[in-house]
């Protein structure tokens, strides 16, 4: 879906689409526990400076409070999972990764979403997603970002990356060129652009992502936005 171009006659009608795709996720019972703890937690797995983390925090909490939701970000000082053990021929294994952390939630019985911060390569069923992206499971509420350590990232570049990617956690499964909507400016540039060029989320893609959430409320009779 984020490669090919969906149109849509008018702001209602794209408002509507966003409310209703919740329901496939709520079918899933690790989605339904993870947005219930509302919890965020970011395990730092990487060889990046502080202060490179500190900037991917900051994308996060800037997407949590530009949807306006009740989710809490923790980021732990140590190392929490072995991920060697997901680890072959130097590539992170997306699969390896679930399974490793189903089993911890399983073990903790907990749920919380979990973004990780690695700096290996990440292996897919479809591809190998080198540094600088990122694999997200929406449904799992897992989001692997690599960063090359040896990369001088511009603090913008990893704000505006994590940001990106958050909102790709956080239920907008396009990107902000997959869609064309009357009504909507498209030429504005917008973070859920494919390459995240900007700091900024549209009107269109902002109104999707709350759209998405209030459908989550309606059906779970939930609070998830801040008034």
């Amino acid at each position: 879906m984020r490669t090919q171009l969906t149109e849509f006659k008018s702001m209602k009608e794209w408002k509507n689409y966003c409310f209703s795709t919740h329901r496939k996720y709520l079918n899933n019972v690790y989605f339904t526990k993870w947005i219930k703890e509302k919890i965020i937690y970011i395990f730092n797995h990487s060889n990046l400076r502080n202060e490179n983390i500190k900037q991917v925090k900051r994308g996060i909490e800037k997407a949590i409070a530009l949807i306006g939701l009740h989710f809490k970000l923790k980021c732990p000082n140590y190392k929490f999972y072995n991920l060697s053990l997901t680890v072959e021929n130097g590539n992170i294994i997306g699969d390896k990764m679930l399974k490793m952390v189903a089993s911890t939630r399983k073990r903790n019985n907990n749920c919380y979403a979990s973004i990780f911060v690695v700096d290996k390569p990440i292996k897919s069923p479809d591809a190998v997603l080198n540094y600088g992206e990122a694999l997200t499971y929406v449904s799992e509420g897992i989001t692997i970002f690599t960063f090359d350590p040896f990369n001088k990232y511009s603090l913008k570049f990893l704000r505006d990356r994590a940001m990106h990617e958050t909102f790709h956690l956080l239920g907008l499964n396009v990107h902000h060129e997959g869609t064309k909507i009357q009504g909507y400016q498209q030429s504005v540039s917008c973070n859920m652009e494919n390459n995240a060029p900007s700091g900024y989320l549209c009107r269109k893609c902002k109104d999707g992502l709350q759209s998405f959430w209030k459908g989550i409320e309606y059906a779970t009779k939930k609070q998830f936005i801040k008034n």
